[in-house]
């Protein structure tokens, strides 16, 4: 039992390592989103315009793939917790 909880723990302390880098790569993606989408906001030429506002749209798409990932490790987490 006691090895059981050990290796519970490991994967906990895993898992949290990878949940610390999805926070940090959600704020990045926030970030360059709003750069991309000041970008297009701030520039004259249609064509640059549209181009800086996709990637923008790309950059929040990518955020929202980001926090599902992040809440289904939270809930792997969860689970685990309750096993211990």
């Amino acid at each position: 039992m006691e090895k059981q909880i050990e290796d519970i723990g490991k994967r906990i302390s895993e898992l949290e390592k990878i949940l610390e880098v999805l926070i940090i790569a959600i704020h990045k993606e926030q970030t360059t989103y709003k750069f991309y989408q000041d970008l297009g906001n701030s520039t004259e030429h249609e064509g640059t315009r549209r181009m800086f506002i996709k990637v923008a749209n790309q950059k929040l798409s990518h955020k929202g793939m980001l926090e599902m990932e992040l809440k289904k490790l939270q809930q792997e987490i969860d689970k685990l917790k309750s096993k211990m």
